[in-house]
Formats: structure tokens, C-alpha cells, sequence
């Protein structure tokens, strides 16, 4: 952590150095709190900036970038396209690195750290913008992006949580780990963390809760109903296959600074608004624009409403090879985080892959688990070698990976995933159950 927060500081000060800087991120939760951590500093320090937030970095968007600019949650994987770039370029990322980058590149895996688990994106930006002012208020911007990486609070995250306590800058108190504060009925209804069987059922939900002799806002619930209820959740996960109690009951971040309090809400706003193609909305947000909050709540209402529709085709649709799941579609709406609920609270057993026929492209998304990734499981290598193969591109990390492939190359892809990963979980991973093609609804 010392030698990052030394090069951090170095990195800060060649910031404030430049009279103007491009920012280009990327669009998700992590992405877009990263773009609001420099924003926010740099606003604060005098310096002009332009951002643009993006869903990946291709030879289309360098080819626009004048410098000076700043990467954020992208960059290390792309050394090629990044040293296209002549005069002050910066990355800071954590994902991890492909090659070398001769310009300032900042990213927890040159430091011992697992930018996949210990520092998100937004973790390794705010290291940088604590040292370009009085931006200890930013903390919880960090904190908002580890969540969406579905990081845990260990490690440098940890350090910045300390940090943000001691400021003032968020409330860390026991409770139910929920992206609302309203009724529980209304709640459990729409809720995707944590996904239950019983989601988007409105008599479903009111059966369980009468079961479990609940009612009330959630802020409001006592000490014997909260026990109550979350013995019920945790049951209710285990009997679904999924062992992600964590994401039930825990620690609850409170957002003290920020536009809303609740910080997994402001987690679903911001993915929300990137996945709605909106992602300067999300930014918007992360400046403190509390005018931006009604059109992010109707855009995050769809959202779930999308992802729940998707689930209920997962469910559905999926498909097997030998050591991998997957879901073939066309437009889907969030194919990224359908393969993280479905990883976590519906079939843990194996990687789960969505191939999203979208815009002239198959836009995919992997995950997996820890106990897959304590197995062996690398799924930024699985990814990017076999994207390579059929033409594409792909990485990201050992838990959570992406990819861009032509269509019609999806079944050598998945071939050569299904074989990619089955020697990295030792030899076939699990009984072979399907072959590519055939439903296992």
C-alpha cells in the first residue's frame, strides 16, 4: 500500500500540472464513480476537464483523444492502443494488465493487490484525488464503485472505508443489505440483491412475509423482526443453491455526501444509467446533482424490471457444455448482470456465460465464483484467448470477464472456453451434462 500511495502522489501532482485533461472512462458503477472521483477534484482544483464514459476502449475512440488524458477502469489491458497517444496520458485501473505502458499507469496488480477483490477502479482513482486537495469527502464514490465490482470490504477497500468513516463521510451500521428503504412488501417485490425465487411475484412476496410475520418500513424494522426476517432470506438462499449470505445481512454503507443515502441504491442508479446508455446521467449523480435523481429512478425501475425479465429466461433457456453454463440472446438489456445473479444465487456450480447478439456484435459477459476462481479459474485468460481465436477481442478478470466476438463464431467460441476452463478446474470440472445447442431449462 505504501509503494501505491507513493506513486499515487506522484501521479496527482503531474495531474495538477495540466491545464485542461480529457477523462474517458468506462460506464458501469465502478466507471462512472471513478469519472466523478477526478471530476469532482479536478472541478475543485481549477482545471477544465471533458469526460466521456464509455463501454470499451477501441481504435474508434483513441483516434478522437486529444491529449492530455486520463483512463479510468480501462487501460491496462490495452498498452497497444493507449501508446497510439503522444504527450500526458494516465491509466488508472485494476484490471488486470496486458504488456507494458510506458506512460504513468497506476493499477493494484503492479503492487501486490487484487484489483479483482482488494481496489476496484474507483478505489485506485481515489488514491490519486486524496492527494489533489481536501477530497476526503470523495470516499464514498470509492466505496459505491468497489460494491459494483461486487467487492468486499478488506484489504485498501478497507482502508478507505476506515478513512470515510473517521470523516464523517459515511455511516457504517448492522442491517439488511437492500437497494430501497421502503416497505418490505415493496422491497422483496423488485429486489435483484438479493434474488429470490420469489422476485417479481407480488403474491409470492406477500405469502413469505406473512410467513415470516414481517411487516413495516425497512429502516423501521426492530431487532426480532430483522432477525427474523433475515434467518428466513438466508434459508430461502440456501435452499436456491446460492451460499451468497453476505449479500443479505451485514454492514450497511451509508452515504453521507452523496445524492442518496442508501449505497447499494446509488450502486443500481449508476448501472442503471450505463446500461441505459445514459452514463453522464450516473455522473451527474456522482457531482452532487440532486436534479438528475427522478429521470436515474425511472431509468433504475426499468432496469430491474429488464433484469427480472432476464432472469426468468436464464431460468429458463440456459445451456451446457462440460464445465461451462451459458445463455444465448439477442438485445439483451443486461447480459453482464444476469451472469452475476445467476453465478451467485442460482447455479454456482460452474462459470456462467451470457452471448448477447447486439449491434452487429456478440457482446459477452462471464463470471464465476470464489470457489471456482480456488479452483483454478482464470476467466480473463479463458476469455481473451478464445476471443482471439474466432477474431474478437476479450479479457477483465479471474471472477468477472468480457468479451467482443463476430457473429457466428459463438459456438468455437464457447468450445474453446468450455476447454480453456476445464483445464484450469482440472480436467472436466463436472459431469458432462449438455453439449452446445441443447437446453437445459
Amino acid at each position: 500500500m505504501k509503494r501505491l500511495e507513493k506513486a499515487a502522489e506522484e501521479i496527482a501532482k503531474s495531474i495538477l500540472r495540466c491545464e485542461s485533461l480529457r477523462v474517458v472512462s468506462h460506464n458501469d458503477a465502478d466507471g462512472i464513480t471513478s469519472a466523478g472521483l477526478i471530476c469532482n477534484a479536478l472541478h475543485r482544483a481549477g482545471i477544465p476537464f471533458h469526460a466521456t464514459l464509455v463501454n470499451r476502449l477501441d481504435e474508434t475512440l483513441v483516434g478522437t483523444l486529444r491529449t492530455p488524458v486520463i483512463f479510468c477502469d480501462m487501460g491496462s489491458g490495452k498498452p497497444e492502443l493507449v501508446s497510439r497517444l503522444k504527450g500526458d496520458v494516465f491509466v488508472l485501473d485494476h484490471h488486470m494488465p496486458v504488456g507494458e505502458l510506458s506512460c504513468p499507469h497506476l493499477n493494484p496488480h503492479d503492487f501486490g493487490i487484487d484489483g479483482a477483490f482488494e481496489l476496484s477502479a474507483s478505489g485506485t482513482v481515489y488514491s490519486v484525488v486524496r492527494n489533489m486537495g481536501n477530497n476526503v469527502d470523495l470516499a464514498g464514490l470509492a466505496l459505491v464503485g468497489a460494491m459494483g465490482d461486487r467487492q468486499a470490504m478488506i484489504g485498501p477497500n478497507k482502508a478507505i472505508l476506515d478513512e470515510a468513516k473517521e470523516a464523517g463521510t459515511v455511516e457504517v451500521k448492522a442491517g439488511l443489505k437492500v437497494a430501497e428503504d421502503g416497505p418490505v412488501e415493496e422491497v422483496f417485490e423488485r429486489s435483484i440483491e438479493p434474488l429470490l425465487d420469489f422476485t417479481g411475484d407480488p403474491e409470492k412476496t406477500r405469502e413469505f412475509l406473512k410467513q415470516v410475520r414481517v411487516k413495516g418500513e425497512i429502516k423501521s424494522l426492530n431487532l426480532q423482526d430483522l432477525s427474523r426476517l433475515t434467518t428466513a432470506l438466508i434459508l430461502k438462499m440456501l435452499t436456491q443453491g446460492s451460499f451468497s449470505a453476505e449479500s443479505v445481512v451485514g454492514e450497511v454503507i451509508r452515504l453521507k455526501k452523496e445524492v442518496v443515502e442508501n449505497s447499494l441504491e446509488m450502486v443500481q442508479l449508476l448501472n442503471a444509467c450505463g446500461n441505459r446508455d445514459v452514463p453522464g446521467l450516473g455522473l451527474t449523480l456522482c457531482l452532487r446533482d440532486k436534479s438528475a435523481l427522478p429521470a436515474a429512478n425511472e431509468m433504475a425501475a426499468e432496469y430491474k424490471r429488464n433484469i427480472i425479465r432476464e432472469i426468468r429466461i436464464l431460468k429458463e433457456k440456459r445451456q451446457e457444455l462440460k464445465n461451462i453454463r451459458y445463455l444465448k440472446m439477442e438485445g439483451m438489456e443486461a447480459g453482464a448482470v444476469v451472469a452475476g445473479l445467476g453465478i451467485r444465487y442460482l447455479f454456482t456450480d460452474m462459470p456462467l456465460i451470457t452471448l448477447n447478439h447486439k449491434e452487429g456484435i456478440i457482446k459477452i459477459s462471464a463470471r464465476g465464483n470464489k470457489p471456482l476462481i480456488a479452483r483454478g479459474l482464470d476467466l480473463s485468460v479463458a476469455l481473451r484467448k478464445a476471443a482471439e481465436s474466432v477474431g474478437g477481442v476479450g479479457g477483465g478478470h479471474t471472477v468477472a470477464s468480457g468479451a467482443s466476438i463476430p457473429p457466428g463464431t459463438e459456438e468455437k467460441f464457447l468450445c474453446c472456453v468450455d476447454e480453456i476452463v476445464g483445464g484450469q478446474l482440472g480436467a472436466s470440472g463436472k459431469t458432462a451434462v449438455g453439449t452446445a445447442g441443447r437446453s437445459k431449462a
